[in-house]
């Protein structure tokens, strides 16, 4: 089992930043399969010579849980209907910056395919691909996020967060 940590400072509060992180989920990704997500990565980004797009669709589920300062976070899994890709579990969290800014962190574990192969090539490559991969996703719902969180402050109504 992997282990896979990857955080992006986001311009919006953290009392909102989940908020709008279930937004993405529901509001976002219109036009696809309901529950499936496109996740994509810049094979350049894990060392790969070119500009190859690596691009898989999951079904992914996610809940809104409380953590112990009763702050919101975001359970998540997916599930790629490809055998080659890993299925992943953990969350989106969040904690205050400074300047009404957050930072968004994905955590969780994924088993690489294929055992002990499998393993060997998480080991030298895997591993950073499923990073690079994180961080896409991160900077996708990043940008959702700021610009959610923009409208909803430019008509006043991120005065008082919907939980």
């Amino acid at each position: 089992m992997s282990t896979l940590r990857e955080q992006i400072d986001v311009k919006c509060p953290r009392y909102y930043l989940i908020h709008h992180a279930k937004r993405y989920f529901t509001v976002h990704r219109s036009g696809q399969a309901p529950g499936t997500f496109s996740l994509a990565v810049d094979m350049s980004k894990v060392g790969l010579p070119g500009n190859v797009q690596a691009r898989h669709d999951v079904r992914m589920r996610y809940e809104i849980s409380k953590e112990a300062d009763d702050q919101p976070v975001m359970e998540l899994t997916w599930d790629p209907e490809d055998r080659f890709v890993p299925k992943f579990t953990g969350a989106l969290s969040g904690e205050s910056l400074e300047d009404g800014k957050s930072r968004l962190t994905l955590a969780g574990t994924y088993d690489a395919p294929f055992g002990p192969v499998g393993a060997v090539f998480d080991a030298i490559l895997g591993h950073r691909i499923a990073a690079a991969t994180a961080d896409a996703f991160l900077q996708d719902i990043k940008r959702f996020i700021e610009s959610d969180y923009q409208v909803a402050a430019s008509t006043s109504l991120a005065e008082s967060p919907k939980e």
